[in-house]
């Protein structure tokens, strides 16, 4: 190969980003190796959390791939836990956080709070991590399920020697009460609404998302009001 075909496969393989829909086949199929025993995969797509979703208080975020961290970021880690534990100690901070928590549970992208149903998943979907991955909503018979994969530092091929999968989180699907799109906002919004009156915003990452959607009991539109 001559050095300017050298220069431009290299130029290319920097600026041709990956293929985003082969991305979330296989990342849907590594999340779906690690779900229980018996479980049968109906439909599943990358998703993330609504653009505007604010952030878990940090008790209730996880630490994501916590078995792969280096002695460097769990050092980081227990300054930020120190940090927060001084924080709390103070009993004007620890007030102001418990009123926080109980009386403003609620935004524009989260409704019931963060003890709901629906604040389980924005918890999920706002974890504390330092690698690249992406979260998958994988249902099946009975179940949602959220998977994390990670993703390779190798942005040309990000699913390249990237083993890791974490499993994070499930609901009944009986639980689930509605989906509502909200395309109007951003292309792949949609509101999940549960059983308990809760709801959140979160969105799919790509497109090919329409079966997920079709698993859900009811369907709404952007227009119609929430119930």
């Amino acid at each position: 190969m001559k050095f300017a075909d050298e220069l431009w496969s290299g130029l290319k393989s920097a600026l041709v980003p990956a293929d985003r829909h082969a991305l979330a086949r296989a990342a849907k199929e590594r999340a779906a190796a690690v779900l229980p025993p018996g479980e049968r995969v109906v439909a599943g797509h990358p998703v993330e959390a609504g653009e505007q979703l604010p952030e878990p208080p940090r008790q209730l975020r996880q630490q994501a791939f916590s078995v792969q961290r280096t002695t460097g970021d769990r050092l980081v880690d227990g300054m930020g836990r120190a940090e927060w534990g001084l924080h709390r100690l103070n009993p004007v901070n620890a007030v102001v956080d418990r009123w926080d928590d109980r009386h403003h549970p609620d935004t524009p992208q989260l409704s019931g709070g963060w003890e709901s149903l629906a604040g389980q998943l924005a918890a999920v979907l706002r974890p504390r991590c330092s690698f690249r991955y992406l979260s998958v909503l994988l249902v099946t018979d009975q179940h949602l399920h959220v998977v994390r994969v990670r993703l390779a530092g190798n942005r040309r091929e990000p699913m390249a020697g990237a083993e890791a999968v974490e499993y994070a989180w499930w609901v009944e699907r009986r639980q689930v009460a509605w989906v509502r799109n909200r395309t109007d906002v951003r292309h792949g919004t949609h509101e999940v609404g549960f059983v308990d009156g809760s709801w959140v915003t979160f969105a799919f990452t790509v497109g090919g998302y329409g079966p997920v959607v079709a698993t859900f009991p009811r369907q709404l539109r952007y227009t119609d009001p929430i119930s």
